[in-house]
């Protein structure tokens, strides 16, 4: 299912107060939906992303388009209203000009809590990322534990994903300016420049305005003597899958000047952690020889 026929499927105009729907998202992307069915979606983007909850708001009483830029992102930032897990099992397939494409299997494992999103991504069974990402923008906000074989090149990176893409981290960057709003996927969205914490690149973030959520985003760099910056790469949302009570985004597209990434999971699981959350949500590196 495609995110526009996700969103229009979903009973949000019925619901006139804020207060009574909650919607979570990262890339994976929680939402409880509260009375209606309790149920949620999961969004890498995002990858993930991860959890930047957001609130949805019916057209004619949607204070999204008056708010600050500031108060805007502060609504989409949000941490989870209740504490949630993920686990996704599904394969990187990569593409590069004139080359074959190039297949991997990737796993995502990921714990919302009120305080920060704990999340591990294990590309190819040997490269193991554990991110903790706070709800900030300070640069110290997120961290990346990296544990791979050191003489082979990663996979991840040569398939244009930093792990840290999908915890959502480029969402806490500090806000630099607000772009002119643009329609994605036939939604209103406000667009943002955030500044990495170290000033070499920005990331242009597309938040729908209605619901708080971010449906696309492109990196950037500035080059000397340029004077638009240079895209790096582009992710998007493609489409989602229902599994139990939760909807998870099962389709990725990465892409960057001359090749293209796509990630498929199609092994999916997710809860409250109230009810329980699996041992093996983190998977245990094997140790060096």
């Amino acid at each position: 299912m495609k995110i526009s026929e996700l969103i229009a499927s979903l009973p949000f105009k019925e619901r006139r107060s804020p207060d009574r729907l909650f919607l979570l998202p990262t890339w994976p992307v929680l939402r409880s939906l509260g009375e209606v069915g309790r149920s949620a979606l999961l969004s890498i983007i995002s990858l993930s992303l991860l959890a930047i909850p957001f609130i949805s708001f019916a057209e004619d009483d949607n204070p999204g388009a008056k708010l600050e830029p500031a108060e805007f992102l502060k609504i989409a930032r949000r941490p989870p209203l209740e504490e949630s897990w993920a686990k996704m099992n599904g394969e990187i397939s990569h593409k590069r000009a004139n080359t074959d494409t190039v297949k991997f299997p990737i796993y995502l494992g990921i714990r919302f809590t009120p305080e920060r999103t704990l999340a591990q991504v294990v590309a190819n069974k040997n490269e193991f990322y554990l991110i903790g990402q706070a709800y900030s923008d300070k640069p110290e906000s997120t961290s990346v534990i990296v544990d791979r074989p050191d003489k082979d090149k990663s996979v991840l990176a040569d398939c244009g994903i930093r792990p840290e893409d999908l915890a959502l981290s480029f969402m806490f960057w500090p806000l630099q300016k607000e772009l002119k709003t643009e329609d994605i996927k036939g939604y209103a969205c406000r667009v943002f420049q955030l500044q990495s914490p170290d000033k070499k690149e920005s990331a242009t973030v597309y938040i729908c305005i209605q619901y708080f959520f971010p449906l696309k985003v492109i990196w950037n760099k500035e080059v000397t003597g340029k004077e638009q910056p240079e895209i790096i790469r582009t992710l998007e949302v493609k489409s989602f899958k229902k599994e139990e009570n939760f909807w998870i985004v099962n389709t990725l597209d990465i892409s960057g000047p001359g090749w293209r990434t796509k990630i498929d999971f199609s092994e999916v699981a997710a809860g409250y952690s109230k009810n329980g959350v699996p041992q093996d949500i983190f998977q245990k590196a094997p140790e060096k020889k």
